[in-house]
């Protein structure tokens, strides 16, 4: 048994190294359900409230679980990536478990998957043990996050007919794997509705809520439409979840929860999603929006929540966004002339260790898209030592959730 958790997690990521390029499709979930089939299938003893979309999934899981804990529930979360720790993709009760708690719990599962005979991959592996990690400890509600489309996410092993589906803005996102279109992608992400299911969804495109009725249609699923009537998105994730969450009590003899319940499960802090903290005198907002649909929908909120009169942005893209560097840049613009673009690297199998877009396409794009004040700072805590040193009443951190995890960390420990 190991004690220490930096050497589990490294004999971990050993473990799945011959596995961290997956296949999107039909033999990915193949190999998830064969590891659920190992670990007892415990998925199957939950009830699930699984989430997808292409922007507000992250926020809209944590409302749905903060909602629940309001409503005295238990518990279990599950989102991806994580921002801090590994431990975040099996919470209980919104807070991860201590490392020694989460040790021993690790090496009983780690010592079960590597006498299976199967090799998963990292979203696999750690999608699996929240699944078992939950079902262990008896919580009354699990929230899951899917980590790329919907059809073939290893979350899609979950089919119970008592599962409760939240489809959230549906977008351009992952367009190589998921499709370059609408419809192709709402297809995708609609494959985690099946027989029996409630589903909430966003009145959105056309396109989109027609395919989704066709889905629900097609498995006989109960499909709720969902208007919100606000451009604010964390307000429109929270009564997506509102509503979810509210089914649920309702449908399970539960009481329904009072306004202050309501008002207390809302003001729930989400890592990296529209986070404002201050640091040295400054007002900094954290988001990781990385796609042009996430970036528009901050930008509205940045500016009905949080308005200001200067900003500096910090701003980088992973290279697999190449295509929209452009269009994401030029929404950014609307909220400041002044930006610092930056770098990153991230060693995670999961991303199979993806790097920033280079400096002179950034800054070209930046160029382009209208930006007065541009500078190119490699090192991400120099890029915010050079923006707090700045005159701007606020700095804007966003882009690549990767971007965050190089300074997070700095930004809680010295707040």
């Amino acid at each position: 048994m190991t004690s220490d958790f930096a050497t589990l997690d490294s004999e971990i990521n050993n473990f799945l190294v011959s596995t961290s390029i997956v296949v999107h499709g039909e033999n990915m979930l193949a190999r998830m359900q064969a590891l659920a089939d190992a670990v007892g299938n415990p998925e199957r003893s939950l009830q699930i409230f699984h989430i997808a979309g292409t922007s507000g999934k992250t926020s809209t899981s944590y409302f749905v679980a903060s909602l629940l804990r309001s409503a005295g529930c238990s518990v279990g979360l599950t989102v991806s990536p994580h921002i801090d720790t590994v431990r975040e993709r099996a919470m209980i009760n919104l807070v991860s478990l201590p490392e020694p708690e989460w040790i021993t719990e690790m090496n009983e599962f780690f010592t079960i998957v590597k006498q299976s005979g199967v090799k998963p991959s990292y979203f696999e592996f750690y999608m699996e043990f929240a699944f078992w990690l939950f079902a262990k400890r008896g919580i009354d509600y699990a929230v899951i996050e899917t980590g790329l489309g919907g059809t073939w996410d290893g979350s899609n092993i979950a089919r119970q007919a008592d599962k409760i589906c939240l489809i959230t803005d549906i977008g351009y996102d992952h367009t190589e794997i998921l499709g370059a279109d609408l419809a192709t992608i709402t297809r995708e992400k609609s494959g985690i509705i099946h027989p029996g299911n409630t589903v909430f969804a966003y009145a959105q495109d056309a396109v989109v809520d027609r395919i989704i009725s066709d889905r629900a249609k097609t498995v006989d699923a109960k499909l709720y439409t969902v208007s919100s009537g606000t451009t604010n998105f964390m307000a429109r994730n929270f009564n997506l979840a509102k509503q979810a969450v509210a089914f649920a009590l309702q449908r399970d003899s539960r009481e329904p929860l009072a306004a202050p319940q309501i008002k207390i499960a809302k003001q729930i802090n989400i890592p990296a999603r529209a986070e404002r903290i201050h640091y040295y005198g400054k007002t900094i907002i954290m988001d990781g929006s990385h796609n042009p649909q996430k970036l528009q929908a901050f930008v509205n909120y940045l500016e009905q929540t949080y308005p200001a009169t200067s900003r500096t942005l910090i701003f980088s893209l992973g290279n697999n966004k190449l295509a929209t560097m452009d269009e994401s840049l030029q929404i950014l613009r609307k909220v400041s002339s002044s930006i610092i673009l930056t770098s990153f690297t991230n060693d995670s199998l999961e991303t199979h260790r993806r790097t920033s877009i280079d400096a002179a396409a950034l800054r070209s794009a930046a160029t382009r898209a209208g930006f007065q004040n541009i500078s190119f700072v490699s090192d991400p805590l120099k890029a915010l030592r050079q923006a707090t040193d700045s005159s701007s009443e606020q700095i804007v951190i966003t882009g690549s959730l990767y971007l965050l995890y190089h300074l997070r960390p700095t930004l809680l420990s010295d707040s």
